[in-house]
């Protein structure tokens, strides 16, 4: 039987309870040039990948080192929205607009597989891989869905989780880490920084970057982007202070 959590963020939460820093300017930049629009990237520990978005012809995965510095780029006829490495299996997987979910089976060759059809509703969203590979999430205007990543089945549902309105402002892209949930509002660039019981313990304003889709997570760094629209784009990758 499905576990459902409801969780309601109250509007008199307590300021006093929640971290509250200081504008704060990215520890990483590098561009990227997405031929449509720089959507999303994710990491194994070693490199670093990114999707674009807009047209599946044009679809491609880029891979850079760890400073930004670009490898290769691996056409991938897909319209996509986000990239998760499942650490479980040791792959890449790709989440579209055609809300599939595929399995990256090789690179080189272009080759993928379906993972799940149709799991979640709003085709514009960004979904993440918890770093156990265990968790799927899927977060859609204020109401967080977490899935079984190896069944599909849903596990928990959380309600009045903060965002920006709408998918082109945030409301629509979720960030795991091992202690932590991050969603934004690009409009505001501002991330909002969840404990795993889904606690708002931090809320931080950032210097650059406001494409909705792109909040992701990488170790110890939450990165978004500015969109580059069919020319070149810009990534950027911030600390978030009082997090370890």
């Amino acid at each position: 039987m499905k576990k459902i959590k409801l969780l309601f963020v109250a509007l008199f939460f307590g300021i006093s309870s929640i971290a509250y820093t200081q504008l704060v300017q990215p520890s990483i930049v590098f561009n990227e040039d997405p031929e449509t629009h720089n959507m999303h990237l994710c990491s194994d520990g070693q490199f670093i990948y990114t999707v674009n978005g807009g047209i599946a012809a044009d679809g491609k995965i880029s891979k850079f080192d760890m400073t930004g510095k670009l490898i290769q780029e691996y056409p991938l006829e897909l319209d996509m929205r986000g990239i998760m490495y499942n650490k479980k299996d040791k792959s890449l997987y790709v989440n579209c607009y055609d809300k599939n979910i595929y399995k990256v089976l090789d690179l080189g060759s272009g080759n993928y597989s379906l993972k799940f059809e149709g799991l979640y509703d709003n085709d514009q969203a960004v979904l993440a891989i918890d770093p156990k590979g265990k968790e799927l999430y899927y977060l859609d205007n204020g109401t967080l869905k977490v899935y079984d990543f190896s069944n599909g089945q849903l596990l928990n549902t959380y309600y009045g989780i903060k965002s920006g309105e709408g998918s082109w402002n945030g409301g629509a892209v979720v960030a795991v880490s091992k202690k932590y949930i991050f969603t934004w509002d690009a409009e505001k660039q501002e991330i909002y920084t969840y404990d795993k019981n889904l606690k708002l313990i931090n809320r931080t304003k950032i210097g650059a970057g406001d494409y909705g889709f792109s909040l992701s997570a990488i170790k110890n760094y939450v990165f978004v982007s500015t969109d580059g629209n069919y020319n070149t784009g810009t990534w950027y990758g911030y600390k978030i202070k009082d997090l370890k």
